[in-house]
């Protein structure tokens, strides 16, 4: 109660002394405390967080006039920046003791530091994983008490807005975090305490996603696929294991995992032609997605000379299937080969690639149609589901 109290207060004296600059709200004395760093910029990426810590009293300079924006931050200096943000009660550090222990005290008293985060001194540099910890715990009381991993934790971090990517939406977890950087994180996450909201970075929190649940559709689409890794029967004697599927927006050259198509044409394979022939086109991706799937393959039983390649295991109704004639296909993240043999018992990891129309998945959205689902050939004929009952957009799926 104490905590919501003192940052109710902060929160409503913003407001009421608030003026617009640099398309955040600005008080004259926040704006007065930025420009008494020397170091900060007004058109400085972090210039408005700063000014708005620094005239709340929030973050201090380094000396000098002097901000410090790039030196790096200990996790004892950002635990007291977090603190002192959430107007925790702090109380005194006792004789002999280290100036942050009272800092550290309230943080886990409040749930938003683990005595397990960290191992190491507290004079070291927070890491930006260290970081997501904490930041996503205090805009998140359930996080607090609930059995969490990192992975989670980051990607619950990524879709609210609070961690962005670096150059090209990596996560740089390991990185240590800057003094503008940790200014900027406090300030997204007092924005989200006051019930406002924040853009998300679709790259970092593809990524982060994808570590935690192996499938980035929650962040493409906002829907949810069973849960990965999951097995399924793909043909009489042939087994897979789905590990990933990620999704790739081909109309958008920033789009998530697009670095990692190897170089050169995708083929589309077109739906049978009059003569029931299976044909490829080269026809440009327009208004669609890729779906890359990572899938290891198993057999049970041995046919001498037989090769498949996965479509020619297993139907997809609602997808296109694709593949890349480029020599390069056994290079970079999307490296494969295209047969599986069953000339012995062996197992291989493929990635099988297929195209579904932008209006597809609007539909799918809007109707919570069943698209999602892969169909076998022959007289033994099952669907292997994708999400609920080939849903994605229904609630959870089992």
């Amino acid at each position: 109660m104490q905590m919501k109290k003192t940052w109710m207060s902060l929160a409503v004296a913003g407001l009421l002394m608030g003026t617009v600059s640099g398309g955040a709200l600005m008080s004259k004395t926040e704006a007065a405390s930025a420009t008494a760093f020397s170091d900060v910029n007004s058109s400085a990426w972090y210039y408005a967080s700063v000014a708005k810590l620094a005239g709340k009293g929030l973050v201090n300079g380094c000396g000098d006039s002097l901000f410090c924006p790039d030196r790096s931050i200990t996790r004892a200096e950002f635990i007291k920046m977090t603190d002192s943000a959430l107007g925790l009660p702090v109380g005194e550090a006792a004789a002999g003791q280290a100036w942050h222990v009272p800092y550290i005290q309230a943080a886990v008293s409040a749930g938003v530091h683990k005595t397990s985060d960290f191992n190491g001194s507290w004079s070291q540099p927070i890491s930006r994983q260290e970081m997501a910890r904490l930041v996503v715990r205090a805009v998140d009381e359930k996080l607090r008490q609930a059995k969490t991993t990192d992975p989670q934790l980051v990607y619950e971090a990524t879709k609210r807005g609070i961690l962005s990517g670096l150059s090209g939406g990596e996560l740089g977890l390991k990185e240590s975090s800057t003094r503008a950087q940790a200014t900027v994180v406090i300030d997204r996450m007092l924005t989200l305490l006051d019930g406002g909201s924040l853009p998300v970075d679709k790259r970092a929190a593809s990524y982060a996603e994808v570590a935690y649940t192996g499938t980035n559709v929650e962040t493409m689409w906002g829907g949810n696929f069973r849960q990965l890794p999951f097995k399924a029967k793909i043909r009489n004697y042939i087994n897979g294991e789905f590990k990933q599927i990620l999704i790739l927006d081909m109309d958008d050259k920033n789009s998530p995992y697009r670095s990692w198509l190897p170089r050169g044409t995708f083929d589309k394979y077109d739906w049978r032609d009059p003569r029931g022939i299976l044909k490829t086109t080269s026809a440009p991706w327009e208004n669609e997605y890729m779906m890359a799937f990572r899938i290891k393959l198993s057999n049970t039983q041995t046919v001498k000379n037989l090769n498949y390649q996965f479509r020619d295991m297993i139907g997809a109704p609602y997808f296109v299937a694709a593949i890349t004639r480029s020599k390069s296909r056994g290079e970079g993240p999307f490296a494969t080969e295209l047969d599986f043999s069953m000339d012995t018992i062996n197992s291989k990891e493929v990635w099988v690639f297929y195209a579904i129309k932008k209006e597809t998945v609007k539909e799918a959205q809007q109707f919570n149609a069943k698209y999602f689902y892969f169909e076998s050939f022959g007289d033994d004929r099952y669907k292997l589901l994708l999400g609920d009952n080939g849903k994605l957009f229904g609630g959870k799926n089992e």
